[in-house]
């Protein structure tokens, strides 16, 4: 009789154990944006390699991308259903349209994941990594009036239009650079002469001040973190 009740007990156990494993929350999380962002020399692999086994990373940046050149593949990272988008463009579409049309078109993509049943995380663009002669950043001005930290502000409100989390990567970005100086800086070109992309030891810093970022605006993903 207590072989039969201890068996019973221990089938009981196993079962809860199971079903808090199964029902562990796991999270797909997709990145859509630019080259500063995708796997060739961007933060995103950096970013991914934080996460554990709790959440699976989708990249879908491409290098030269603008908001109306990845609208069909935001279509596609929508069709694998994540829990989390994550989105970042500025460089290129500045070189192509003012604030205005940046900010229409970035509405867009929020609404278009917020239907999908996703959450979007709006994020402006990292700075370039241009110094003026007092070692600070000096922010590259397109057509007159066109810069990231313009773009960064037309994000912002966006984001706050549609009560989405937002990180200013641009602002916060800036603050790091201006504090480490042009030299340190330096280490994170992906070639001597490549202020925009990032090499390995780049990205990651890149990456570790979204992932700071992300734990207090989306803080149910922090259990997901390895560290």
């Amino acid at each position: 009789m207590k072989s039969i009740i201890r068996i019973v007990l221990l089938s009981l156990g196993l079962t809860t154990l199971c079903t808090a494993e199964d029902t562990k929350k796991t999270y797909i999380i997709g990145l859509i944006g630019d080259s500063t962002v995708a796997s060739t020399y961007g933060w995103g692999p950096a970013f991914a390699e934080q996460f554990n086994d709790q959440a699976k990373v989708l990249n879908y940046a491409k290098n030269g991308a603008t908001l109306d050149s990845l609208s069909k593949k935001l279509d596609e990272l929508i069709k694998l259903k994540p829990d989390f988008v994550l989105i970042q463009f500025g460089h290129n579409d500045m070189k192509r349209y003012d604030a205005n049309a940046y900010s229409r078109k970035l509405k867009d993509y929020v609404a278009r994941v917020k239907k999908s049943g996703a959450k979007p995380i709006v994020l402006s663009s990292v700075t370039r990594r241009v110094f003026d002669h007092n070692g600070k950043i000096s922010p590259q001005i397109f057509h007159n009036d066109r810069t990231l930290p313009a773009f960064a502000k037309a994000a912002r409100a966006v984001a706050i239009d549609a009560v989405v989390p937002f990180i200013d990567l641009n602002s916060i970005s800036i603050e790091h650079h201006n504090a480490i100086g042009p030299e340190a800086s330096a280490a994170y070109n992906f070639d001597k002469d490549d202020r925009t992309h990032f090499s390995p030891k780049g990205a990651k810093a890149i990456a570790d001040i979204i992932l700071m970022e992300l734990k207090t605006a989306v803080p149910e993903l922090a259990p997901c973190l390895k560290r």
